[in-house]
């Protein structure tokens, strides 16, 4: 008398297989990066920007300026600054920053703002759009809007604005005079780019 052991078809044993190996195992969630993390995140993040733009002379100034990140954990944002360029500490709070360039006149506002039913958000476009024929903006999505120009005081203006998935919003925007333009374009261009929610 031959022992007998139950037959299992090959695609049912196969089958068992591998519902066992996807069972068990489950992959922890990190904490909440820290300022540091996500200033050298933004860095890695420029630096990707600032290679990709290097072609030519404007990239090659743009890669001898020194740049520093400004991480903002509480609101959840970070961006690029030139080293050179000073904390305003007075205008600055929990909520962004103002940076000065002393040598070219420029001026860098970066902050979060409570955006309450959308009214923050759509003054910031409508601002944009009655400022002029010289100053352009366009919807990028949904939740990020852009503009750039010559504003109603002769600045130059370059701006972007993120809504957040809450609801709230960010901005960064840069001023100088339009007679540093040749100088500081690529510069504060580079500068919005780098904004990234966290």
């Amino acid at each position: 008398m031959r022992n007998k052991l139950p037959s299992v078809p090959l695609s049912a044993a196969l089958v068992a297989a591998l519902l066992l190996s996807s069972c068990g195992k489950q992959e922890a969630v990190g904490d909440v990066p820290s300022s540091e993390e996500l200033a050298k995140q933004a860095d890695a993040a420029t630096a990707a920007i600032r290679d990709e733009a290097a072609g030519g002379t404007e990239g090659a100034a743009l890669d001898s300026i020194a740049m520093t990140s400004y991480a903002n954990a509480l609101r959840g944002f970070s961006i690029m600054v030139p080293e050179k360029w000073t904390l305003d500490k007075a205008a600055s709070d929990d909520n962004g920053n103002v940076y000065k360039d002393p040598e070219n006149g420029a001026t860098l506002t970066v902050g979060w703002i409570e955006n309450r039913e959308d009214a923050d958000f759509q003054a910031a476009v409508d601002a944009v759009e009655q400022g002029g024929d010289s100053v352009t903006g366009d919807d990028v999505s949904e939740n990020e809007y852009r503009a750039s120009g010559l504003s109603n005081d002769s600045s130059k203006m370059r701006q972007r604005i993120f809504r957040k998935p809450d609801g709230t919003m960010v901005r960064a925007m840069v001023r100088y005079p339009a007679d540093q333009a040749e100088k500081l374009d690529a510069l504060t261009k580079q500068i919005i780019d780098s904004l990234t929610l966290q």
